[in-house]
Order: structure tokens, then sequence, then C-alpha cells
């Protein structure tokens, strides 16, 4: 007896070893893909390019295979803005601190000048015919005008719906105002998104603190370079071949883009979104080349998920298997954290249903075992990651993300490694491992 409970001591200290060891390896992972030297890997410094190869460098690593393309890199390109260089502002002679008091859209155009701040109420501004007779009200000042909204006074939800898409959908606008752009005022610095970076747009946009700017007859001089152009970058593709039914297909994928850089100066890590993705699809792929499945596996990280998922779309639109062959698509974002479990979208469809039916089963029977997650959580299929351009095709494909725990933040320079908790990550990914396993002929 007592040389059973010796057995299976030794044998819990090696499996906890191996465990850590993994954790340690993914924390690697996370601290190289959000190192200053991948600037955040967007489009501003070859940002993307650099991660593309430190990735496929993790794969020859593994001696895991180029899919389809000798040197991993499926190329594609897509067009989107670019801010590189210094970035500033000055509020009436008051350099402002850039992210925590100012900030450019990312869409915005350059800027090398001071500017006055003519104020609008957001409800003229949303108003195309309030809007044409107050700019020919004040024709004279508009030369070198950007138009001051105050965002944290309209309490009408509708109103501040409207100015959010006029925002978005500025370079519309474009050469029909004589003001050169917009200056709003917010309590907070509102997220980056690239989704609305893709059109040339002729008005600059930024935004700060509305509280710098209580006094009247405003000024602020503004710096940026941000330059729309032709974007090359690469999905990284590779394969473990199936061990019995290879000409069938497991996708596991992850978008290994973020937001890049505001200028020299704001650099956005992207731990969460989407480092830990990338990580644990590289974590899942040393697995299965231990323990490959039935089925072949293709491992791809994703560029331009952040412009609109072009990586994925570009993927689907290369044909590069049959579509009818593949048994499931797990697409991974966002997977820090995880203390009240994970969501899982399109987990309701009939081709995806088994796979979540099966997270549930193996969850329950894990937390006997006190080894499960909290929850798995359902939601209907969305075109909110690159889960979605697989289902317009009709393979099978769900997108995971955690619930709760400690994150960096969403689209902030504070989403770092250090931000950001790994506890529940073991739990996590042995699941999901287990889950693909079961409905794709593993072990």
């Amino acid at each position: 007896m007592r040389k059973t409970t010796f057995l299976f001591l030794v044998i819990f200290i090696l499996i906890m070893g191996v465990r850590a060891q993994d954790s340690v390896q993914v924390r690697r992972y996370l601290q190289d893909l959000c190192a200053p030297a991948m600037h955040g890997r967007g489009y501003a410094y070859n940002g993307d390019g650099i991660a593309a190869g430190y990735i496929r460098d993790q794969f020859k690593r593994m001696q895991i295979a180029p899919f389809k393309y000798s040197d991993y890199f499926e190329r594609y390109g897509f067009t989107v803005y670019s801010m590189e260089g210094l970035v500033s502002a000055e509020l009436n002679g008051n350099p402002l601190e850039l992210w925590t008091e100012f900030a450019f859209a990312p869409y915005s155009r350059s800027a090398d000048a001071e500017y006055n701040m003519l104020p609008i109420d957001p409800e003229v501004l949303v108003n195309r015919n309030a809007l044409k007779e107050f700019c020919l009200k004040n024709r004279k000042q508009l030369d070198n005008c950007l138009l001051y909204v105050d965002m944290t006074q309209c309490e009408d939800q509708n109103i501040r719906k409207k100015v959010d898409e006029m925002c978005r959908y500025l370079h519309v606008w474009n050469g029909e105002y004589a003001f050169k752009g917009l200056v709003l005022g917010v309590k907070e610095i509102p997220v980056w998104s690239f989704a609305f970076a893709k059109s040339r747009c002729d008005y600059i946009l930024c935004y700060v603190k509305s509280e710098l700017a209580k006094k009247k007859n405003n000024k602020i001089k503004l710096l940026c370079t941000n330059e729309l152009k032709f974007h090359n970058t690469q999905n990284v593709c590779a394969f473990i071949p199936g061990t019995e039914v290879p000409d069938s297909i497991v996708v596991i994928g992850a978008h290994y883009d973020h937001l890049g850089q505001m200028g020299a100066e704001i650099m956005f890590p992207g731990c969460h979104d989407n480092a830990s993705g990338t990580a644990t699809m590289l974590d899942m792929a040393r697995y299965f080349k231990e323990h490959p499945l039935r089925y072949t596996t293709v491992f791809v990280a994703f560029s331009g998920e952040e412009a609109g998922m072009m990586g994925s779309h570009f993927f689907v639109r290369d044909s590069l298997f049959d579509f009818s062959k593949v048994k499931l698509v797990l697409n991974l974002d966002l997977l820090c954290g995880g203390d009240d479990g994970f969501m899982v979208v399109n987990s309701q469809a009939d081709n995806t249903k088994g796979f979540y039916d099966a997270l549930l089963d193996l969850n329950k029977q894990m937390n006997k075992r006190k080894g499960g997650v909290k929850e798995i959580k359902s939601r209907p299929n969305a075109a909110n990651s690159d889960h979605y351009p697989f289902t317009t095709k009709g393979m099978p494909a769900v997108f995971v993300y955690t619930l709760g725990g400690k994150t960096g933040g969403y689209h902030a320079p504070s989403d770092t490694p250090e931000n950001a908790s790994l506890k529940q990550y073991h739990r996590i990914v042995s699941l999901l491992i287990k889950g693909v396993e079961k409905v794709c002929g593993g072990r």
C-alpha cells in the first residue's frame, strides 16, 4: 500500500511539473509577443510582420510542418492607416499627455498646426441641415477650425450614438464642410479600433479630456503623421498530419495582430487581445505534436483581425482545402483570466452543438475532481472574431473567450502580461484539448 501511494505521488509530481512548465512556456510566449520589439503587433513599424516571424520560428522549433506555403506564410494585404513618428498636443499652450489626456482616432488625418476650437452642440452636429446652417453662420472661422463637441454634457443616448456613427464614417463627409475636423470632449479616452481605418479621411479626429477644455476660445496645437497605405501582411500556417484520416481537418486558429502603436510613444501590447489566444494555439500545437489526432490539424495565426477579420476572410477565400472535410474550427481569442469560465460563440449550430455538449460533459466530470471551470456559457453566432468567415461557408466553427478574472483591459496600453492572470489557464486549455480529442479522434 505504501509503495502504491509513493508511486502515485511520484506520478502526480511529474504531471504537475509538466503542467507548471507549460504555464511557464505560455507566459514566455506572452512576454515575447508583447515586447516593445513587436511594436504592438500592429500595422505601424511592421509590428505584425515581426510577430509573424516569431510565430513561424516557434512552429519550426516544434518541428511542425508548414501548411501549403513552404515558408509558412500565406501572403495578402489590405489598405489601413499607420501612425508613426511623433504625436503631441498642446491645449492653450499646455502640453497634453498622450492617451491619458488626449488621443487621435486611428483613422484621423495627419496634423501639424494650431487650430481654434469652435464649440458646437452634438444635436446640431448630427443634423445635416442644422450643421450646414451652423457652418454658414460661422464660415469666416472655419478655415483654421476644429469643431469641439463636449460629449460629457450629452445625456441623450440616441444623439451620442449618432455622433459616434458620424465619427466612424467621417470620411463620407470629405470636402463637404470647411472645418478641419472634430475634437470630442470625453470623460475617458475611448478604445481604439481599426475597423474604420481603411478609407481616406480628410478630417482630423481627436479626443480630449473635457475637464481640460472648460475655458472659452480654446486653441489646440496638434502633431501626428497618419498615413493610409497598402499593408502587406501574412497568416502563418502549419499542420500536423492525421494518423488515420488525414484528408479530414481540424483548424485551430487565433489572431496574432493587435493595435500596434499610436506614434512612437504609445504601444498597445495586446496581451489579452490576443497574445493569449496565440500563445494558447502554440501550446496546443505542442501538445498535438506529441499526441496527434486521427484528423489532420491545421494551425493558423491570423493577421488583420483588428482591421475587420481580414486574415480569416482571406484564408477562407484562398480555399486551401475541401471545406466539406472540416470537422471543427476552434478560434481562440481573449483567453486571459477566466475565473468565471468561458463563452462558446456559435455553440448551438447543428454542426457545433456536439462539441459544446462534449465540453459540458467533460467539465462536469472534471469538476468532480475540482479540475474543471466554473461555467461554460453559450452565445449565438456573431461576426465578432475569426471563426465567422468559416461559418459563412458552412464549416463548424466556434469562438472561445474567457469570462471574468484579471486582464489588462481591452484595447488599452495597460493590456500587458503583468496585468493578466493565467490562474485558470490549465483548466481551460485541458478542457478544450479533451473536447477536441473527444469529437475529433484523439487518443
